[in-house]
């Protein structure tokens, strides 16, 4: 019988046992080759990347994917080569050479990878024509999909070139293994664990006491200038938790947790159960002979945890931030009355009057005497060049008028917070924060005396805000004042700024029109729009986040294939002693308990220790790298918890299937 005929029948006989890696396989295949289409398309790439960062981003993306498939189908190969040792070995003891074997091993990987690799083109193409059709939807882009070909050439001949370079590194490694091993090796492989560790406190400490510190670490942050990552710097203590973490994982895994079930054995009346006596030597056996297995995947599990909920915290919250950084639908400084009656003209002809709001306010600029100051003050700069950067704000507060307040904020849809705004005396003011101080209360009751018409009127702070009326391009340092006191300032103040905003849901998400108001405006001064804003920041980050998003889903099979294989190898190694504890009278009930202890066990500790660092790892993210503007409600978690939920799911998807194919492989004979 020639080699391909063998290769071809093994598999057939053993199809059930190949199909769940045929089909994860499948999905890796899928995900490189929609990804590698995306990334050869050059019609949606001339659309959505201006300055070759896209294309970069694809190149440098692309290295990484293939290193990972790599990887992965290493891992996955050796896997399957583990559970078919003694079969070699009786091929061996038959009087087939190994190099005879290894061409039977490469004829099986051809065969998987050809249906891998034909499965993943269908569903790849498939994937990548959605994608461009939700791309051009989402970004509204003037692309005729049905002119991008369902299967890009180029596309497939590199999907075919780089299979057959996974093939060929799997036959390298099968070679490797076969020299290495000797006849005797080879038949009682399976039975051969990792080497074996020995339990000691010092290790197990030292991992417990790694992972707290770098979670410390990590909570040090909200010290804000107080902490050791704005004393000593951020990449330092960055890189020195991720290190702690990473190694306080690795000896948490391999040492801690062990010693901690041997630990628990002493306690006679608790491990002589029916169930503990058998899990408990099956967790430390387990963790003896797959320590680096575990480990790998639970810091594959965090990465992919942490990436797709820095990702999608990366999408909501400069939409989010919009709410502040753009108020208002269209807003812009008028430099004299006829923009606004040109606004008013070319708004009508989308929209009639009654389906927009027009509303102007007059801003003040005024100087205090107070020698402590909020940031407020004199942060900023001033329109003057292209760049917008150059030229610094003049320092002052600037003030509108309590009833200009309110009507604001209902015309932007805010009734809620204007209905919460009591009135203000001639004694008071409300501070709209740029962004909030770890107490915003601490300003509450400050006192900033206003020079106005060369006096000293000392003003009480009554609150602070961050629901600004007008875009920071407009206005920072926002100080609401009564309306007498309002007039007063207006009086004997001569240095004023308007400022024209336009709400109404007629003008929303109305690209056409802000286009329109742009141009025939001669490029207003600090013109804003909120939608825009939406749009433009949907634009410029949804390809990156596109992109990102294929490495999520490929860590997501990845370690759920992962962790399906190691345990179904697991099941089918202790079928014997199954076996055994069914004559010993153990109901099929039990069984399956006890094998969803195990299964729960090894899916756990991935999970939590990936969920512990995600957590960590985005709360880090948040306050060091993204500009804290909406405060820090639970709100803005929400995302993140969105997509916690979300990877949940699918682990709880991966597990069910494991845990029903573990009771198949427990209980066939």
């Amino acid at each position: 019988m020639n080699t391909v005929s063998m290769a071809y029948k093994n598999l057939k006989k053993s199809f059930l046992f190949y199909a769940h890696y045929l089909f994860s396989v499948s999905l890796v295949n899928t995900v490189f080759f929609a990804f590698t289409s995306f990334s050869m398309n050059s019609v949606m790439l001339e659309k959505i990347s201006t300055d070759g960062r896209v294309e970069s981003m694809c190149k440098g993306i692309s290295i990484f994917l293939m290193v990972f498939v790599i990887f992965y189908m290493a891992h996955s190969n050796r896997f399957f080569l583990k559970r078919r040792t003694k079969e070699l070995g009786i091929y061996a003891l038959l009087g087939y050479r190994k190099s005879n074997i290894l061409s039977l091993l490469t004829f099986e990987n051809i065969l998987i990878c050809s249906g891998a690799f034909a499965a993943g083109l269908v569903l790849g193409a498939i994937v990548h024509k959605g994608i461009v059709i939700g791309i051009t939807a989402l970004l509204n882009l003037s692309i005729d999909s049905s002119q991008i070909p369902l299967f890009n050439i180029g596309a497939v001949v590199k999907s075919a070139c780089f299979i057959l370079l996974v093939v060929f590194v799997l036959s390298i490694l099968n070679s490797i293994f076969l020299l290495k091993t000797s006849l005797m090796e080879l038949i009682r492989f399976e039975k051969k664990a990792e080497k074996n560790l020995k339990f000691h406190c010092l290790p197990a400490l030292l991992g417990f006491i790694m992972i707290i510190s770098g979670y410390g670490l990590s909570l040090n942050i909200f010290s804000g200038t107080k902490s050791v990552w704005a004393s000593i710097g951020y990449y330092p203590i960055g890189l020195l938790t991720a290190v702690l973490v990473m190694f306080g994982t690795i000896l948490f895994i391999s040492s801690f947790l062990p010693y901690v079930m041997m630990k628990s054995k002493n306690n006679k009346r608790n491990f002589y159960t029916e169930r503990k006596i058998i899990t408990i030597p099956n967790f430390i056996y387990r963790i003896r002979s797959n320590a680096k297995t575990l480990i790998m995947i639970t810091l594959l599990s965090a990465a992919a945890l942490t990436v797709s909920s820095v990702m999608a915290l990366s999408v909501y919250y400069p939409i989010a931030a919009v709410s502040r950084i753009a108020p208002s639908e269209i807003e812009f400084r008028m430099e004299d009355e006829t923009q606004r009656d040109t606004a008013k003209k070319i708004i009508g002809q989308y929209v009639s009057d009654d389906e927009v709001t027009f509303t102007q306010t007059d801003i003040y600029k005024v100087t205090s005497s107070a020698s402590n100051l909020p940031m407020e003050y004199s942060v900023g700069t001033a329109k003057g060049d292209s760049d917008n950067e150059k030229i610094l704000r003049k320092a002052g507060f600037e003030c509108i008028s309590y009833t200009n307040y309110i009507t604001l904020l209902q015309a932007q849809g805010k009734d809620k917070v204007a209905a919460s705004i009591s009135e203000l005396s001639d004694e008071e003011c409300i501070l709209v924060k740029y962004q909030p101080n770890s107490d915003d209360s601490s300003e509450i009751g400050s006192i900033y005396p206003l020079i106005i018409g060369g006096k000293d009127v000392p003003l009480t702070v009554k609150d602070v805000t961050l629901k600004n009326p007008l875009s920071f391009a407009n206005s920072i340092g926002t100080l609401i004042v009564s309306d007498s006191l309002y007039n007063q300032i207006s009086a004997s103040n001569t240095d004023v700024t308007s400022i024209l905003s336009i709400n109404g849901k007629g003008i929303k998400d109305n690209e056409a029109l802000y286009t329109e108001l742009n141009n025939k405006l001669n490029k207003a001064s600090c013109l804003q729009g909120h939608s825009h804003r939406i749009n433009e920041v949907i634009s410029l980050n949804s390809s990156t986040f596109l992109l990102i998003g294929f490495l999520v889903v490929l860590f997501f099979i990845a370690v759920g294939s992962i962790l399906y294989f190691n345990n179904i190898s697991a099941i089918s190694d202790s079928k014997p002693d199954y076996e055994i504890l069914i004559k010993m009278g153990y109901t099929n009930q039990c069984i399956k308990k006890i094998i969803r202890k195990q299964v729960l066990a090894f899916f756990s500790i991935p999970f939590v220790l990936g969920m512990l660092d995600c957590i960590f790892a985005t709360v880090v993210y948040k306050i060091a790298l993204m500009q804290n503007l909406l405060g820090n409600n639970f709100s803005q978690y929400v995302p993140v918890v969105l997509a916690v939920v979300m990877t949940s799911i699918i682990y709880l998807i991966y597990y069910l299937l494991t845990v029903r194919s573990c009771y198949k492989m427990a209980y066939k004979r």
